[in-house]
């Protein structure tokens, strides 16, 4: 049971626009402050490509998170449709990119019409689902038709933000599982109505955001909205539930409301699928790996670069397949099949998705610990090389006492199968090379050595 003093730095502002120009002089001094009012997530969703762009680097630069989607009210126009959905997709590669967001409808200030509105929610609906994604829906003067577009619930965790429907909508959002989101108006001293609604929301589905720069709540109205102000929120939430608990227990329930809304608590963590390395991307199918080797990374982190890789259970092959079909993965020199794991112990989802990414004209290569033949027949192995067009090998040593030593593994025999599948693979002709780690312990001499023996290219990584 966490203390009093244990709930003091958590606080999750769940949907703040530092991107705007409010913030341009001053968002390190934002940060800071939300920092010392216990705020410690940040969500920034964006309006359009180009701002989900600079939500991204703001999100990478002070440790927060981002949402990328076209808002109803800023909907590309026709002649650009196809590049800004793709421009919008490259965003939502981004480590700490984690939502699709804010899109939905706006029939208040009719910008667009509700036919290209309701065109575009269903698109960002389709594409959170194909991601396995959460979906951040803004249903200002439309919150019926934004339900009715919900009607068949998504895959993928629903925030309804800024929520302004009646009762009788509530009760069909609360229904469906959909997380609400609750603003500064909440602490407004004429808004009775409003706090009789939110208090029926359950307590497990109730989000605090900001919407800053907008919606400050009391006593800073017609000031900048800014996500320190999120305490004034708890404290109106806190009251609505019980004035004797602790402000800091408030903020920790909403806290973890977040954190499951966005996939992002260690209960329902997400993990990455496709992650950017360089000019490459990377499909990362399985968090399981026969070997424990002294130097891989599995072992202090969870993942790379801002990534998370390390699945909670390995994504489902439906999830694999439409991940890699939506993303434009044409834009990148190859697609690795690597991840947090060993993909060949997803052989059939690996090479049903190495030949979907070979249709669209992608190169694809495989980095392997080699381990296959212990599981898979010789024609299988040779089956599912040919789907590739390159594949990597991790060597990691000289012979079978050094790779025992250096990548003890579950595999009996775990030498004589690597050597193996480096046999079966030069026969096949594909084009290959073996790898080792540097400061991994292995003599590099020797292991220079045996990879001229085998007549094979050696990357030392």
């Amino acid at each position: 049971m966490l203390s009093g003093a244990d709930f003091v730095s958590l606080g999750f502002d769940s949907h703040c626009h530092l991107h705007f120009h409010h913030f341009d002089k001053d968002i390190a001094k934002v940060v800071e402050d939300s920092k010392k009012a216990g705020i410690s997530h940040i969500l920034i969703p964006s309006i359009d490509a180009a701002t989900a762009e600079v939500a991204a680097d703001i999100a990478e630069k002070y440790g927060l998170y981002s949402a990328a989607a076209f808002h109803p009210e800023h909907l590309p126009e026709e002649s650009i449709e196809d590049q800004s959905w793709v421009a919008l997709k490259e965003v939502l590669l981004r480590p700490g990119t984690v939502a699709v967001g804010e899109t939905g409808l706006d029939f208040h200030h009719k910008t667009f019409s509700p036919k290209k509105q309701i065109r575009w929610f269903r698109k960002h609906i389709k594409l959170a689902e194909a991601l396995g994604y959460p979906l951040i829906v803004h249903s200002r003067g439309a919150e019926a038709e934004v339900l009715q577009e919900l009607t068949e619930p998504p895959s993928v965790p629903v925030i309804l933000h800024c929520w302004g429907g009646d009762q009788q909508l509530t009760d069909t959002a609360i229904s469906s599982g959909f997380y609400i989101g609750t603003d500064g108006p909440l602490t407004y001293k004429k808004n009775n109505k409003y706090r009789r609604l939110v208090s029926g929301i359950p307590r497990d589905k109730l989000l605090v955001e900001t919407d800053s720069p907008f919606l400050p709540p009391e006593p800073f109205r017609g000031k900048r909205n800014e996500p320190a102000y999120t305490r004034r929120i708890h404290m109106g939430i806190r009251e609505l539930w019980d004035g004797r608990m602790s402000i800091e227990k408030t903020a920790y329930i909403l806290w973890e409301n977040a954190m499951r809304a966005y996939r992002l608590h260690p209960e329902n963590r997400r993990a990455d699928i496709l992650y950017k390395y360089g000019n490459s991307l990377y499909a990362n199918l399985t968090s399981s790996c026969q070997n424990n080797c002294s130097f891989c990374v599995r072992r202090t982190e969870d993942g790379l670069n801002g990534y998370f890789l390390r699945h909670m259970e390995d994504p489902s092959d439906a999830l694999v397949l439409s991940t890699i079909g939506a993303f434009p993965i044409e834009n990148y020199k190859e697609l690795v099949f690597c991840g947090f794991g060993e993909p060949t112990l997803r052989y059939e989802l690996l090479m049903k998705s190495a030949k979907a990414a070979s249709a669209r004209g992608v190169k694809t290569r495989l980095n392997t610990n080699g381990l296959c033949t212990s599981f898979l027949r010789n024609e299988q192995v040779t089956r599912l090389l040919d789907c590739f067009d390159s594949v990597s090998i991790s060597l990691n040593a000289s012979g079978a006492k050094e790779y025992n030593r250096i990548c003890p593994s579950s595999v009996e025999g775990s030498w004589e199968h690597l050597m193996k599948f480096i046999k079966l693979v030069k026969n096949t002709g594909i084009e290959s090379r073996v790898s080792a780690v540097s400061n991994s312990g292995a003599d590099l001499q020797r292991v220079k050595a045996l990879a001229e023996r085998l007549q094979m290219s050696l990357r030392i990584r």
